[in-house]
């Protein structure tokens, strides 16, 4: 009854809302369209009342129009034959007297993103892009920008690009800056175009227009300038002293802008002249001035200054005091600042710093204290000659005994030992005095390297460090790493009186009990080099390390020069490029132009211009989530290693390794549980051993007399061993020449294609994609004049030759053919990823179809990827990328069949080895656009059910590839 009652009050308000629109009272219906608008904005289905508030359309009143421009925004979408209703009054609109409604008008049709419209919105646009009012031409101007997002073949055709570079020459400010910033939108959107093509002309009408803009007109206008590359030395410093002026302006927007220019510009000109050191004087005041406002806005000049003074240190180095901490700063105003401090640090200021830093370790703030500590360990680091100070103010912070500060403490104090080895080690008593308060992994980690590597001068360390041991497997990984480490070197220092038992215990835990495959190779590797070679596992173990550096954080220098170019944007917040956080925006990859002097080749007159951020071997790429647009870079994994590697034939037999001369110092238990045999179905030939090359996943076997393939019977050979890969063994012969490929499926049927059918697939051979076709035809007549064209697409597939047909084609005649494709043609996201447009011309018509291009069949052969590669790629991508998947080896196969028969399909198998009873894969695969799939296969022997792990980066492909593993197995 509720709902009923309900309904009738909506029907009544809605009714009401009807009558009052159509009323000949102009207050009323003004009001009533306020309701509708009111209605709509929190979420209500006005919809119905489309037609009436259409007809509000037709009024002079200014107000009322807006309120149905914007009723209309937001429902033309879902009522787009209605919205065909408004074009004639917007067409009428555009020719008003009055600039604000004619303005008005062509925005709002900008806004509408319905073809029909746009299809009426070139000639109202084209009117008001030469129009007499300023404030016309700039609302038309930034509607270009609109249309080109929407059709960038109709703005094209329509020369609205032209008119828009037109406009650069306006005679009003505010004109240019917003044909400036459609543009660069774009120029953005369609980077291998030349769509806004810089030059002195060009550049000087900008910097004219740049003294009257407004605020946001100017920050187009530098950020365009940006883009810039002068000549020479003498055009960038005249750009730069007519931009200086900007460094004054109240906007912060503008001024980090105007650095922007400037550090850019900075580079082109003689380090040592004269004019850079007064720009370097003139950038401080600006930046200062930038930490007096509120405390949101000090952040993000924070998170820019600290790139400009790790890029030039020398333009804040006189500025210490201004990045003091204040007692009322929030955290992360204070945490950058500390930051800054650090970067700044000389032998001049060091006493000031330190000073200050002693202080801010009594503050109350727990993060802020425990950054604070750190810093005192980068200044020691930093400057040899306060490394004295800094240890003993650390020592007194030690003594004060509260729990966070001495573990920060012990972290610093080790990267301190690292930086000036055998010169303080007297404090590491008064560190052993506080063991029981640690309880952070990093601080028990640390004091574990501390003992392990000064083990020789703690008469206790095999103690201490058993007192770890007993909570062994509740340990972070990087305890149980430092522990397994600390625990070899203490052995191998003092092998006398460390207890064997000790030993023994700590590398049975890492090689037995533990699932941690860094730690369980690390154990085998320690168990090997004990048990056969002491003498190098102390040359291992026990090398001289190299001093840390200096500056730890530093950004890596190209990353830095790239940040720079984004000054005053959020990848400057982030300190990331702009493609690890927006995806399918910035295809290109903004770098600072090379300094004269510096051999740029011939590539000088494309210096400081956006270069492609390309892979040497194949484009990376990533999926966007906006519709239509191109498929960007991929430069969230950044360029692919490179880890494959030709083959090396080895002729001959091997001699097997000779035992080695010095006594074992492991008990004969160890080495009974190292020779223990894992191969599953292998003989034990222990005299011969595969060579292992540990950086790749290539396994090259010496030479045997029997022809049966062998196994080392050894646990590190079996963990790292792809098991014959490739190999002669049982099973699938391994080929990498064809891949599986899905029977033929009709394309295009005869009724559609006026007498001719294509069927066809797709597959790999000899590491090309090729279309393979079945061309029949089933007309009256004769076919002649066969051509293939393919659409835009997700990977970029393009014909590499022309379709070859036999011609003539008589009816009732079939001729089969293959079309070898390659990946270099342009890119667009097709739903789905694997969509293909395909046309076919012939004598009679050209034909349009659609069909599947199978994932696998990207899938490229050079996909190899060591085993540490793998598992730190696995840990950095996110578990919300993973997906769990069950597959079903409906065929039966042998695991050795199966890795073979994957590896047809360019599937690598990266190591395989045997967890809780189960046999683990792990495998790799890269697709032809640079994309990276990890998969995890967990096969329990007699379950034909697969447990199937997969991580990437772009999960857009997860589901693909789940079905390409399918499709594999259950093929014949």
């Amino acid at each position: 009854m509720a709902a009923m009652y309900e309904a009738e009050a909506k029907k009544g308000e809605i009714y009401e809302l009807k009558a009052e629109l159509n009323s000949d009272k102009r207050d009323r219906k003004k009001e009533a369209v306020k309701k509708v608008i009111a209605s709509m904005t929190v979420g209500k289905d006005v919809s119905q009342l489309f037609p009436d508030v259409v007809n509000c359309m037709q009024t002079d009143n200014l107000e009322l129009k807006k309120l149905v421009y914007l009723y209309l925004m937001n429902y033309a979408k879902t009522q787009p034959e209605m919205a065909i209703l408004a074009v004639n009054t917007f067409a009428k609109d555009c020719n008003d007297p009055n600039p604000l409604i004619r303005a008005l008008a062509v925005r709002t049709m900008g806004c509408i993103r319905v073809d029909k419209i746009t299809e009426h919105l070139c000639e109202p646009l084209r009117k008001c892009l030469k129009d007499e009012d300023p404030y016309v031409r700039k609302t038309a101007a930034v509607c270009v920008a609109k249309l080109y997002d929407i059709n960038q073949q109709l703005v094209d055709d329509q020369g609205f690009l032209d008119m828009l570079r037109d406009l650069l020459s306006d005679s009003n400010p505010m004109v240019v800056a917003n044909a400036v910033a459609a543009l660069s939108e774009i120029a953005e959107q369609s980077p291998h175009a030349k769509v806004f093509d810089l030059n002195g002309p060009t550049i000087n009408k900008l910097l004219t227009a740049l003294n009257e803009c407004t605020e946001w007109g100017q920050v187009f206008i530098l950020d365009a300038i940006a883009n810039y590359s002068p000549r020479d030395d003498k055009e960038a410093q005249s750009i730069c002293e007519r931009i200086t002026p900007r460094l004054a302006h109240a906007n912060a927007a503008v001024v980090l802008s105007a650095v922007k220019v400037l550090m850019k510009f900075l580079e082109l000109i003689d380090q040592h002249s004269e004019f850079v050191q007064n720009l370097h004087r003139k950038l401080a005041p600006p930046l200062v001035t930038l930490l007096s406002a509120e405390p949101e806005i000090q952040y993000v000049a924070l998170r820019n200054i600290n790139l400009i003074v790790q890029k030039r240190p020398d333009i804040l180095k006189n500025e210490m005091k201004v990045f003091f901490v204040k007692y009322n700063d929030p955290i992360y105003v204070k945490l950058e600042k500390l930051d800054i401090m650090i970067r700044l640090t000389n032998a001049t200021n060091i006493a000031q710093v330190l000073a200050e830093l002693k202080e801010y370790a009594t503050e109350v703030d727990v993060d802020f204290v425990r950054k604070s500590v750190r810093a005192i360990g980068r200044c020691a680091i930093k400057v040899e000659q306060s490394a004295e100070r800094c240890v003993s103010t650390l020592i007194d912070l030690i003594q004060t005994k509260v729990n966070y500060v001495v573990q920060e403490a012990i972290v610093v104090i080790k990267d301190i030992f690292r930086k000036y080895p055998n010169k303080y080690e007297s404090i590491i008593a008064t560190l052993c005095e506080n063991l029981d308060s640690l309880d952070e992994p990093e601080a028990r980690a640390s004091m574990i390297w501390i003992i392990g590597e000064y083990a020789e001068r703690i008469d206790n360390a095999d103690e201490l460090l058993e007192g770890f041991l007993d909570g062994f497997k509740d340990e972070n990984s990087q305890v149980q790493l430092q522990l397994l480490t600390a625990i070899v070197k203490l052995f191998l220092k003092k092998p006398t009186e460390t207890p064997q038992e000790l030993v023994t215990r700590v590398l049975t835990l890492v090689t037995q009990e533990t699932d941690n495959p860094d730690l369980r190779d690390r154990g085998y590797i320690y168990w090997r080099l004990l048990s056969t070679d002491p003498k190098a596992a102390k040359e291992v173990v026990l090398a001289e390390k190299p001093l840390i550096s200096e500056e730890t954080d530093l950004l890596e220098p190209t990353l830095l020069d790239e940040l720079i170019c984004h000054i005053g944007t959020l990848a400057s917040v982030y300190h990331k490029p702009p493609n690890a956080f927006v995806e399918g925006r910035h295809a290109l990859k903004k770098n600072l132009p090379l300094r004269p002097g510096v051999d740029g080749g011939d590539e000088d007159e494309t210096t400081g211009q956006d270069i492609m951020s390309t892979n040497h071997q194949q484009p990376q790429v990533v999926i966007g989530a906006n519709v239509g647009s191109l498929i960007d870079d991929f430069d969230i994994l950044g360029p692919m290693p490179n880890t494959s590697h030709p083959t090396t034939n080895i002729g001959g037999q091997t001699q097997p390794r000779a035992p080695s001369a010095v006594p074992n110092l492991l008990d004969d238990e160890l080495s009974s549980i190292l020779a223990t045999d894992t191969n599953i179905g292998g003989a034990q030939t222990p005299q011969s051993l595969p060579i292992m090359n540990l950086t790749t996943t290539t396994t090259m076997t010496t030479s045997l007399p029997t022809t049966q393939p062998t196994k080392s019977g050894n646990l590190l050979d079996d963990l790292f061993d792809d098991l014959n890969l490739g190999g002669t063994g049982s099973g699938l012969l391994y080929s990498n020449t064809n891949t599986f490929a899905l029977p033929k499926e009709i394309w295009l049927s005869a009724q559609k294609g006026k007498g001719l059918e294509v069927s066809g697939t797709f597959a790999r051979r000899n590491n090309q994609i090729v279309m393979e076709l079945d061309i029949t035809n089933k007309a009256l007549q004769t076919m002649t004049d066969f051509a293939l064209q393919l659409n835009r697409n997700s990977f970029g597939l393009t014909p590499a030759q022309p379709l070859q047909v036999t011609s003539p084609l008589f009816p009732n005649q079939n001729v089969s053919t293959q079309l070898i494709l390659n990946t270099s043609g342009p890119i667009m996201k097709m739903d789905p990823l694997t969509n293909l447009q395909v046309a076919i011309k012939n004598n009679v018509d050209v034909f349009y179809f659609a069909c599947a291009v199978p994932i696998h069949v990207y899938f490229t052969p050079d996909n190899e990827m060591d085993k540490m590669a793998f598992v730190q790629t696995w840990q950095e991508i996110p578990e919300s990328n993973e997906i769990k998947h069950q597959l079903q080896n409906v065929n039966g196969l042998s695991i050795e069949d199966l890795q073979n028969k994957l590896r047809l399909n360019n599937i690598h198998t990266v190591t395989r080895t045997i967890i809780e009873q189960k046999e683990m894969l792990y495998q790799t695969m890269k697709l032809t656009n640079g994309i990276v799939i990890l998969v995890e296969l967990k096969i329990t022997p007699g379950n034909r059910t697969i447990a199937f792990s997969l991580k990437t980066k772009i999960p857009d492909v997860a589901n693909l590839i789940v079905h390409a593993y399918e499709l594999i197995l259950s093929s014949n």
